[in-house]
C-alpha cells in the first residue's frame, strides 16, 4: 500500500510498505510535469489511471489506482449476475499480472502476491478461485444472509468508485531490470492514459503511458 503525502500542492511523498519485508521509503518529488489529479483526494477522471512502481533490491511493487469505469463500464456495486460476472472477469485478469506487466526478460521477475480492493466491490468477487474457496470455508455457516456487496458499498454506490490494485514481484536478477511494458491498454480499451511514477536504485522518474506508448524505462 502506498501512503501519499502532499507538500505545497506540487510535491508528493510516497512511502511503500512491503509486508514481511523491510520498508522501502521512496520519496518522489513530482513537479508539474506529472499530473497531480491522479493522487488528489476526490480526483476522478475516466480514461486515466495512476501507476506507481517501487524497486527495492530484488523486490518490485506496483500500485494501480483506476476509476472502475475504465475496467467495468460501471462504478456501482453489481446489481445482477451479469455485472457480478463482469467483476469476476476483471479480477481474473488482474490476478494474472505476469501477462500484462512484462519486465526485462533477463531480470526473471515473477509475481508473488496480488491485492485488489474497492469500496463497492465484495472481496469475494475480487479474489482468485482458491482465495474465494478458503474464504467460503472459513465463513461457512456465518452471515448466511449477507450481501456480496462490501460494507461501505451502500454509501458509495452512486459515487465515483475506484479500484486499488497492488502487486509484488520478486526478480531473480534485479541488476538486469531496465523497464516494463504495460499491456493494460489492450485488456481494458477504455483506459487511455497511465500517469506513472517510478522510485528505485536508479533514481526517480515519471512518464505518461498510452496505448501508443506503453513502455516504461528506467
Amino acid at each position: 500500500m502506498a501512503i501519499l503525502l502532499f507538500e505545497a500542492g506540487r510535491k508528493m511523498k510516497q512511502v511503500f510498505h512491503f509486508p514481511g519485508q523491510a520498508i522501502l521509503a521512496a520519496v518522489i518529488v513530482v513537479e508539474s510535469a506529472f499530473p497531480v489529479w491522479a493522487h488528489e483526494p476526490g480526483a476522478h477522471v475516466h480514461g486515466r489511471a495512476a501507476l506507481e512502481i517501487a524497486i527495492d533490491g530484488a523486490m518490485v511493487q506496483i500500485n494501480l489506482n483506476s476509476p472502475l469505469d475504465n475496467l467495468l463500464r460501471f462504478e456501482h456495486a453489481p446489481r445482477n449476475e451479469k455485472e457480478r460476472q463482469t467483476v469476476k472477469a476483471m479480477a481474473s485478469k488482474f490476478n494474472q499480472a505476469d501477462s500484462f506487466f512484462i519486465f526485462t526478460p533477463a531480470a526473471r521477475c515473477r509475481v508473488e502476491s496480488t491485492h485488489l480492493a474497492s469500496p463497492v466491490l465484495s472481496p469475494d468477487l475480487l479474489a482468485t478461485a482458491s482465495q474465494a474457496g478458503k474464504s467460503a470455508d472459513k465463513n461457512a455457516g456465518k452471515n448466511s444472509g449477507a450481501s456480496e456487496t462490501s460494507p461501505s458499498a451502500s454509501s458509495a454506490t452512486d459515487g465515483h468508485a475506484e479500484l486499488e490494485a497492488t502487486w509484488q514481484y520478486q526478480c531473480a536478477k534485479p541488476q538486469a531490470l531496465q523497464g516494463v511494458e504495460v499491456r493494460l491498454f489492450q485488456m481494458f480499451p477504455r483506459l487511455q492514459r497511465l500517469d506513472a511514477a517510478v522510485a528505485g536504485p536508479k533514481g526517480q522518474s515519471s512518464a505518461k503511458l498510452s496505448p501508443e506508448s506503453p513502455r516504461l524505462k528506467w
